[in-house]
């Protein structure tokens, strides 16, 4: 069975952006929305700097995927790759998964008035091409695969546990977008002009738990009207990437939890309503066809 998955090789990163750019025009994504955004968090005082940085948010294709489980009208849906897929026909835009997403990886589209997110580019797999974000990528720092296929270098990584998701609702979602934290193939101590770059890749690690980040510029799809803690105020293009100013990395794993009672709880509703359609449906054949006329 397949499982698509995709990873960054953070060493190989050089914030070049091609990626969020591939992506943009990919999908003609709205001005203010993104499908894929590089996050940079700064530590230190110059001119002794440390920091690490994340392809996030990006849609974490999530094997039980709250997304999923919280969309009343299956909009939301896994393929056989275990993409978690869109049909923006069934779409009624009511947020649902933009609450639910613990990566804030679903925005509105305010063209639309319905969900969009990353999905691996789903098309150009079909045809036999890469997703646009890693064709797009000069250093070959993201990789996408099946994680299942024993040729496959992200498979590899996966297996060697080189590669690893981000914040501890991952123990829950099980998302395939995968990072190999800075300095895990090579440290990183430089003097760069007149920075000097320090990187731990322990420290690194450290981001990809929840923790506690003060930023001014975060997450480019939170919305206010559903997320709290979202600042109402967004810049002009293309610096458009901020609306958090305290922030983790994901959201609790709670908010998985209870995607999961919401679908069960869906799922024990319509059971019960099929079960009383066919005893309904059982009285009335009885009471026309079977039971014997009175006398």
């Amino acid at each position: 069975m397949t499982r698509y998955a995709m990873a960054t090789i953070e060493d190989l990163c050089m914030l070049c952006w091609a990626c969020v750019v591939a992506c943009k025009q990919e999908f003609d994504v709205p001005l203010g929305k993104w499908r894929l955004f590089i996050t940079e968090v700064y530590e230190g005082t110059y001119p002794n700097i440390t920091g690490f940085f994340l392809h996030l948010p990006q849609c974490n294709h999530c094997e039980n995927a709250p997304c999923v489980n919280s969309c009343p009208t299956g909009a939301l849906y896994h393929t056989e790759g275990g993409i978690v897929a869109l049909d923006k026909d069934l779409c009624i835009g009511c947020r649902a998964c933009t609450r639910a997403c613990p990566y804030n990886a679903v925005y509105i589209d305010p063209r639309t008035g319905k969900a969009d997110k990353c999905t691996f580019c789903e098309h150009l797999l079909e045809k036999g091409l890469e997703p646009a974000c890693v064709a797009a990528c000069p250093t070959g720092a993201r990789i996408f695969g099946d994680l299942d296929d024993p040729n496959s270098l992200i498979g590899k990584l996966y297996r060697e546990g080189k590669i690893k998701p981000v914040g501890k609702v991952a123990e829950v979602v099980k998302p395939r977008l995968f990072f190999a934290p800075l300095g895990i193939f090579r440290p990183i101590s430089t003097d760069a002009g007149a920075f000097r770059k320090r990187v731990e890749p322990s420290a690194w690690e450290s981001a990809l738990v929840d923790r506690e980040l003060d930023v001014s510029k975060w997450n480019p799809n939170a919305d206010p009207r559903v997320q709290p803690g979202a600042i109402d105020a967004y810049d002009p293009e293309p610096s458009a990437v901020g609306m958090w100013a305290s922030i983790r990395l994901t959201k609790d794993p709670s908010v998985a939890r209870l995607s999961e009672v919401v679908a069960k709880t869906r799922s024990g509703l319509a059971q019960a309503a099929i079960a009383l359609l066919i005893i309904l449906g059982a009285i009335t054949a009885w009471t026309a066809y079977v039971r014997p006329p009175a006398e």
